[in-house]
């Protein structure tokens, strides 16, 4: 398999000077298209931050990231946003789904932006509301729903446009044990039915044991790679 993310030398410093904050030193970082793949470490290591930087939410400040054969650094931010919408997914801890959207119309957003006919992004909304295992819930506001339900709209969402790679920081940080293993075992068998490629921040070993790989990391460096399964 071909390295479908590829990120050298990442750095990441906030601030200037004697408030410089050196957060990420110099992460060499790669996932195999398929692969499912957990960043953790204790807060404060970066592992949010390094997320940041592979799923271009953020510029590092030195180091390179490829996606595919696509390398970012040179993107406008016009381009970076097109390639955000159009190539990736994104699963965040709060949800981010908009209050006064129905869930179908949240999942609907993206794809409307990617210049759907409403007709076509509502099909294919319901289609995906229903793979979550939501189904029927499509007018349903999210204050309407449970942390769980909101999470699973934001998965569907997040997998609507059939991203290349699905990044998911600290999904299950807001749920119950109950709920969060539910939203795990959705992302899981995204992964293994579908060959979705998913790099995921988690604090919960738990959670990461359906990965492939779980990287390490410790005052923003990677410190060890644990392989659970090829």
């Amino acid at each position: 398999m071909s390295a479908i993310i590829q990120a050298t030398n990442i750095h990441r410093r906030f601030g200037e000077g004697a408030l410089e904050t050196h957060v990420l030193k110099g992460i060499d970082f790669s996932a195999d298209e398929g692969e499912f793949v957990a960043i953790m470490g204790k807060s404060g290591a970066g592992k949010s931050t390094l997320m940041y930087q592979l799923s271009i939410l953020d510029e590092p400040s030195e180091g390179t990231v490829l996606i595919g054969d696509t390398e970012i650094s040179s993107f406008s931010e016009q381009d970076r946003t097109s390639f955000r919408l159009n190539t990736l997914g994104y699963i965040f801890q709060n949800y981010a789904l908009v209050p006064d959207l129905s869930a179908a119309e949240n999942v609907m957003l993206p794809l409307l932006m990617r210049g759907n006919s409403w007709a076509e992004a509502l099909e294919n909304a319901q289609k995906v509301i229903d793979s979550v295992g939501m189904e029927g819930k499509y007018n349903n506001l999210p204050a309407e729903l449970s942390g769980g339900e909101q999470q699973r709209i934001s998965v569907a969402r997040a997998i609507a446009g059939k991203p290349k790679i699905l990044f998911a920081d600290e999904p299950t940080a807001n749920l119950d044990s109950v709920s969060g293993q539910q939203v795990i075992d959705l992302m899981t068998k995204l992964n293994s039915d579908y060959g979705q490629t998913i790099i995921m921040v988690t604090h919960e070993r738990e959670y990461a044991m359906g990965c492939n790989r779980i990287i390490h990391l410790e005052d923003g460096l990677v410190v060890h790679e644990e392989r659970l399964r090829e």
